[in-house]
């Protein structure tokens, strides 16, 4: 029951490519968890991407591609554990469940930790922004940025830690106040 390319319209070809590149990372970062080896999660992969591919045409538009993808592994993981044998290097059904359900959850907070990285950026004063913008954005090394500003390398690194202890800390707290409510 294999659906070609030509048997898809091409706006649903366009619509299907759109969304797997859109959470293909995430994708392979939730069948990375479950898959203990880089080179059997990307056979995995392809098998998902296949799959997913084969039944888009099931795929109900109004649900969210990124969760209906992941059961889609969970389901290929399954196979491919069931398909390789008892080889103790892989972890039991139990464990695999409880970590796929993990990480999507995970994956799926991903792009509310980002907006909410942003609001906490917004909250720091220009300087601490500059410095972050420098360090993370620019890639310029601490040393270069410590010669700019004319400040000790040590101090500049015990500032980054702070600061990304803060952001850290305010986006913990936007995620609880958001879980609360």
């Amino acid at each position: 029951m294999s659906t070609s390319t030509s048997s898809l319209h091409p706006d649903t070809r366009g619509v299907f490519t759109s969304l797997l590149s859109k959470d293909r990372l995430r994708i392979f970062g939730y069948i990375r968890t479950l898959v203990p080896h880089n080179s059997d999660a990307e056979d995995v992969y392809q098998h998902v991407c296949l799959t997913l591919w084969n039944k888009f045409d099931e795929f109900d538009q109004d649900r969210d591609f990124f969760s209906w993808a992941c059961g889609v592994a969970f389901f290929t993981v399954c196979n491919y554990r069931r398909s390789i044998g008892r080889d103790r290097h892989f972890f039991n059904q139990e464990l695999i469940e409880t970590m796929s359900h993990e990480r999507e959850e995970h994956l799926n907070n991903h792009d509310i930790r980002l907006d909410f990285l942003q609001e906490c950026l917004q909250g720091l004063n220009s300087s601490d922004q500059q410095l972050l913008k420098n360090a993370v954005f620019e890639n310029q090394s601490v040393k270069e940025i410590a010669r700019t500003a004319g400040k000790t390398i040590q101090t500049l690194y015990n500032r980054l830690s702070l600061l990304r202890r803060e952001l850290a800390a305010c986006i913990s707290r936007k995620l609880q106040s958001g879980r609360q409510s």
